[in-house]
């Protein structure tokens, strides 16, 4: 049966530290937790520690999102250089690319994300080379090791998204809490099912988070930055939220979840007017590095 891994990453290690208030943080953990390779917990007096942001890297261009921790206290000031090598020769690494990673935390409280943009030719073993200068600190570098992906276990970008049959408003007579755990009035995300979204011959965005009882922590500043793009593009754009419960009370895993293959949370989708995936992201999401990629996307 699918469970919702919390991750070993930058946000799944942070929030063991921090609490973040976008989530209700008295909230159960609903489901058994799994694991996946990572970096090591921070602790205290650790010094520098960078962190792997997400799960999955995939053959291709890949978004490449870390944190950086210092005794268990997020780093929001530095400047971060990337640079990827390919392990999968053996003892030799060769360095295939290299990027800038600016920082991302505007929404997500005392997180926040640096995300680079890597080019993954072959499946197999990678590492990346972190180097981050702050201010007042020696400039410091971090090597980790990951897999890359062959092929994506979730619908990939240039795909056709799955036509799913979810619940709207209108198949619960109205009440939003039977779909949402969001505290805030999000039925203007709730309009629509996927298959009718992804075939209407609009642009379509698709949130799968669960607000209340994100494991990350980050579903609901998710949330809060897809409300409010809603709230203005709604006319042009089908705007849907997906939670990845079911049932509040059994937590049982949506049906959506399962069929697209999703085992955390939050991920965002982007899908063209033709129903084609065009970009997805996995993780916290902010307002700085969404909102110019949602108007491209929508060509303004």
């Amino acid at each position: 049966m699918i469970k919702i891994r919390t991750f070993l990453t930058f946000f799944a290690l942070f929030f063991v530290l921090v609490a973040l208030a976008a989530c209700d943080s008295s909230s159960p953990t609903p489901v058994p937790v799994s694991e996946t390779r990572a970096s090591p917990a921070p602790t205290e007096g650790q010094g520098l520690e960078v962190l792997i942001a997400n799960s999955r890297h995939l053959v291709g261009t890949d978004r490449f999102p870390i944190g950086i921790v210092r005794n268990g206290t997020s780093v929001k000031d530095a400047q971060v250089h990337l640079r990827f090598y390919d392990l999968t020769g053996g003892k030799d690494a060769v360095m295939k690319n290299e990027s800038d990673a600016p920082f991302y935390g505007d929404n997500l409280g005392e997180a926040g994300v640096y995300v680079g943009k890597a080019t993954f030719d072959k499946p197999g073993e990678w590492g990346v080379e972190a180097v981050v200068t702050r201010p007042g600190f020696a400039t410091e570098t971090q090597r980790i090791g990951f897999l890359v992906m062959e092929r994506d276990p979730s619908p990939a970008v240039g795909t056709q998204a799955p036509r799913t049959k979810t619940l709207t408003l209108a198949d619960v007579n109205g009440d939003r809490t039977k779909l949402s755990s969001a505290e805030v009035d999000d039925r203007i995300l709730h309009q629509l099912s996927i298959d009718t979204a992804v075939t209407n011959g609009k642009p379509t965005v698709i949130l799968f988070a669960t607000p209340r009882f994100c494991q990350t922590r980050t579903c609901g500043p998710s949330h809060q930055v897809i409300l409010g793009l809603a709230e203005n593009y709604a006319s042009r754009v089908n705007f849907i939220h997906i939670e990845v419960f079911k049932n509040f009370e059994t937590f049982e895993i949506a049906d959506a979840m399962r069929e697209w293959n999703l085992e955390s949370e939050p991920w965002l989708f982007f899908i063209d007017a033709n129903g084609k995936i065009v970009r997805k992201y996995e993780g916290g999401i902010t307002s700085k590095e969404i909102v110019p990629d949602f108007l491209e996307f929508i060509g303004s």
